[in-house]
């Protein structure tokens, strides 16, 4: 031992003392299994062997390893549930495409094409121009008509477009979106759900469809105000917009009961494997590396996927939508799965420091003498005000696996009152993890002892 320094001998008398800890806490845990079986009358059970802590090393990681496996499919199944059940999620998700430009874009030349076919433009500008022009007095107008019908019926086509585009830059067109969502989602739940009446169809075929006439009947007063006053005689439209094809409507039904109960159950299951997993480890600092390891590596993989996968799905899914257009929807649709990606990779790092931390390494022991002393300090102010229980670090300091239960409660609330999920919303739930773990360590460790007075000397004779 000679030549280390007095951090050095620090560090390794408090290695020393965590695994002495742990060798008491195992002999005091054996000790009751005892005490517990000759109360019973039974034999005393021998020490827990070694192959048995193998053995529940190797299930708890099989748990976390199902845990992680499990977790993107109920990242995917919970957030598909929402967006298929729930109007709410549906349109908040949705609803702000409305400003996006390719979205506008889209949205003109459909009402633009609905509403010349409507008008039968090419038809009207003939009869206009019949109606006005007299062949007898004005035969080189009546021979230019046919030259100049096709321009006015452009020109008209031009002002619709304009008008238009226009009106989608309002918060009208926002509004009347918004609506559409609204209605479009709640008439295909009613169809998923054998109550479908209203604007939304669906044929023999599976096909179903958006009538756009709600949406133009509500645009209508908006063209006028923009200078469109054609916008008048544009008659009722009874046009459609294909939103999806099912073919087999009751096995359609069906997956969408399946789906909601998936959706609510799995992602509690894969939660349920993991926290299993850790706290059935023999040494949970190192299950918490594990978990966190791989809820990392499958956040980040995900992640990568689904940012990159956009122009692919974008370009394969496009039919008569434009790409762009399908990609702006991609963007919106993953925004809130890849949030969550972001939560997996967060909560991956945060497991791995957690594990390290309370782990055996001269490091980890270095890294909780620091923390330790932060920790004291802060009991030590919480007991001058009164705001800790005289019993609480004892109790807390005889029942440690209390920090796993606490730590999942706290991220069980932010799971759940943090929806939608955001990286900001993200980057707060960590932060307030940490401060929860905080707490937990000031709780838990015992206040400094005060000082002792200095004796004072006695008065020289």
């Amino acid at each position: 031992m000679a030549g280390m320094t007095k951090a050095q001998l620090e560090a390794r008398l408090a290695e020393l003392e965590a695994e002495n800890d742990r060798l008491q806490e195992a002999l005091e845990a054996n000790v009751r299994l005892r005490e517990t079986h000759a109360a019973d009358g039974a034999p005393a059970p021998a020490p827990v062997a070694p192959r048995a802590s193998r053995g529940r090393a190797f299930l708890a990681v099989v748990l976390i390893v199902l845990g992680t496996l499990v977790a993107p499919l109920a990242t995917v199944s919970a957030y598909a549930a929402r967006m298929v059940g729930d109007t709410g999620v549906f349109v908040a998700t949705l609803a702000p495409l409305a400003d996006d430009p390719e979205v506008q874009a889209f949205v003109v030349d459909e009402a633009t094409a609905a509403i010349d076919q409507a008008l039968d433009t090419d038809a009207l500008v003939a009869d206009l121009l019949a109606s006005v022009i007299d062949e007898g007095a004005t035969p080189r107008l009546a021979d230019a008509a046919d030259t100049l019908g096709p321009l006015l019926a452009d020109q008209a086509r031009v002002a619709i477009r304009s008008a238009l585009t226009q009106v989608v830059a309002t918060e009208a067109f926002s509004t009347v979106w918004e609506q559409a969502l609204g209605l479009a989602h709640g008439q295909v739940v009613g169809v998923l759900e054998a109550d479908a009446q209203g604007a939304v169809t669906i044929d023999d075929t599976g096909v179903v469809a958006l009538q756009l006439e709600p949406i133009i009947a509500e645009l209508r007063p908006a063209l006028v105000d923009a200078g469109f006053t054609l916008a008048d005689s544009i008659p009722d439209v009874d046009v459609s917009i294909t939103l999806a094809e099912v073919p087999q409507v009751a096995q359609a039904r069906l997956g969408y009961s399946i789906l909601s109960t998936v959706g609510a159950v799995l992602p509690w299951i894969a939660l349920a494997l993991i926290a299993a997993g850790i706290l059935l480890h023999p040494r949970r600092p190192r299950a918490s590396i594990v978990a966190g390891t791989l809820l990392l590596v499958v956040g980040a993989i995900l992640a990568l996927v689904v940012g990159t996968a956009g122009g692919i799905v974008a370009t394969a899914l496009a039919t008569e939508v434009p790409t762009a257009t399908t990609a702006a929807i991609y963007g919106a649709l993953t925004a809130e799965p890849g949030a969550v990606l972001i939560a997996y990779i967060v909560a991956g790092a945060v497991a791995i420091l957690v594990g390290l931390a309370l782990g055996g390494s001269s490091a980890a022991v270095a890294a909780r003498g620091r923390g330790g002393s932060y920790a004291s300090r802060g009991a030590a102010a919480l007991d001058a005000r009164g705001w800790r229980p005289a019993a609480i670090s004892g109790a807390l300091q005889r029942r440690g696996w209390l920090l796993w239960p606490w730590l999942a409660l706290v991220f069980l609330l932010l799971f759940a009152l943090l929806r939608p999920f955001t990286p900001l919303g993200v980057a707060v739930g960590a932060l307030i993890l940490a401060l929860a773990g905080a707490l937990y360590a000031v709780l838990r460790t015992d206040a400094p002892a005060p000082a002792p007075e200095p004796t004072p000397e006695p008065p020289a004779i």
